[in-house]
């Protein structure tokens, strides 16, 4: 079986309070995207993954193989062979592994005709990570808490296009999460979201992870000078793009980056 789990992007990213389990709550608007990774998986002797492409993170500490020890712990299901092709950069902020997991325990479990609840699909995908109990849906969602409260919106981006760049240097989640400074919300992120109002983005829609990146504004305000009608940085990682109203536009702005990618949105 071949699938291809796709990537997101945040609008908004709140870190509104470190909880007493060390970890942090949250408040962002997730939005799938069309960049993806490759992945296959058949019936084999034994289980296996090999991983090709972008930034190779190793078979033990890769989330598939998280996938696959938490379903054969509940699950009678035959040895894998599976094989990866990265395409999502990791250390971006882009999703790309917790993707991967979740449409790998989603089409194992489908593959073997195994029946959960909806409940029991978020409960599995909770326990790999924290951004995971969004790729079940795979649709624009207001997440809160740690990832686990995901909340399905009516919103799109028909008609805009993406332009993504992913810097060389990567930044981890640990590392991110030990250098941000928990605040109060000052604003109702998803409701200034849900307006669709570029100038108010520009003004207030923000990702706290920004003040930790070094150099991150003036690439933003580069973007905005370049005719983009939001900038951001997404997640916790070191990507960032802008929105943009037609494909010429996002083609000659790209001219001034270096690995970028160019979306069409839905």
């Amino acid at each position: 079986m071949i699938c291809f789990p796709n990537a997101k992007i945040n609008l908004g990213l709140q870190v509104a309070l470190k909880r007493d389990d060390g970890f942090h709550n949250l408040r962002s608007v997730l939005f799938p995207v069309p960049l993806y990774d490759v992945l296959e998986f058949k019936e084999s002797d034994q289980y296996s993954l090999r991983v090709w492409g972008n930034d190779v993170v190793s078979v033990k500490n890769n989330l598939i193989t998280k996938v696959w020890e938490l379903l054969t712990s509940n699950f009678d299901i035959p040895p894998q062979e599976v094989h990866l092709l990265k395409n999502i950069p990791s250390g971006s902020g882009l999703g790309g592994g917790s993707a991967d997991a979740v449409f790998f325990l989603k089409n194992l479990l489908s593959h073997y005709k195994i029946a959960v609840s909806k409940k029991e699909l978020q409960q599995l995908a909770f326990q790999i990570c924290s951004d995971c109990p969004f790729f079940i849906e795979n649709r624009p969602a207001y997440v809160i808490g740690r990832g686990n409260v995901v909340e399905p919106l009516n919103f799109n981006l028909n008609g805009f296009y993406l332009l993504l760049i992913t810097p060389d240097h990567k930044i981890s989640t640990a590392e991110a999460f030990n250098k941000i400074i928990p605040k109060a919300p000052q604003y109702n992120l998803k409701k200034v979201v849900m307006e669709k109002d570029f100038s108010t983005w520009k003004k207030i829609l923000y990702n706290d992870f920004e003040t930790i990146v070094p150099g991150l504004n003036s690439n933003k305000n580069k973007l905005y000078n370049l005719g983009a009608s939001y900038a951001s940085m997404t997640g916790s990682g070191s990507a960032y793009y802008g929105i943009f109203t037609s494909w010429a536009k996002a083609i000659k702005a790209s001219s001034n980056f270096t690995n970028t990618h160019i979306l069409t949105l839905k």
